[in-house]
């Protein structure tokens, strides 16, 4: 019986941990399993990006984008059970980071269902790419991310001061939190 239990045990925290790279054969849940938006009812925005965009580029272009502002850029997938328990434990955080003037992007993949993902989106305050297969192939190869969610922040300049690609997953609120604070306090380097 203990077997049973710690192999349960096991199993659930391994599932809820963070997605790997491949969707999930998990059927869309209802309503109570999608992120929460912000209190303030910040709006959605899609926004999409030349084709010809590749891996690191797509971060470029999305630094240069909201140069002057902190970006937290959060990758992740509709079918992913860890990035839409993420995103809820976010929103304690998100609020007071948006009104400090950090803007909050998410970036998924063609292997997030079109009319998923666009369902989804409504509810999520922020920036939202949908990259083609090849695009999101790209940026997580290249940037080597080791599966989902995983978050990156661009400081003003447009350029990355953290991620948690070594790891991947939920890094957590405070991680996260402390993390975009440290690069509001940044000057945005001129040149």
């Amino acid at each position: 019986m203990k077997k049973i239990i710690l192999l349960f045990a096991a199993t659930l925290l391994t599932a809820t941990t963070s997605c790997g790279k491949q969707p999930s054969t998990r059927p869309q849940t209802d309503a109570a399993e999608q992120p929460a938006t912000t209190a303030d009812a910040a709006p959605s925005v899609i926004k999409t990006l030349p084709i010809s965009l590749q891996g690191k580029d797509i971060v470029d272009a999305i630094g240069k984008e909201f140069k002057g502002k902190v970006v937290v850029i959060d990758f992740w997938a509709t079918w992913c059970g860890p990035c839409r328990l993420a995103m809820k434990q976010i929103h304690d955080i998100k609020d007071g980071l948006m009104a400090k003037g950090c803007e909050f992007v998410y970036i998924a993949g063609e292997n997030s269902p079109q009319e998923d993902w666009e369902q989804m989106v409504k509810t999520i305050a922020g920036t939202h790419y949908r990259l083609t297969a090849a695009q999101w192939d790209s940026v997580i190869r290249t940037l080597g991310i080791p599966g989902i969610p995983s978050y990156m922040i661009l400081g003003k300049d447009g350029n990355a001061v953290w991620d948690n690609f070594k790891t991947g997953g939920y890094p957590g609120s405070d991680v996260l939190q402390n993390q975009a604070e440290v690069a509001l306090t940044k000057k945005a380097a001129t040149k």
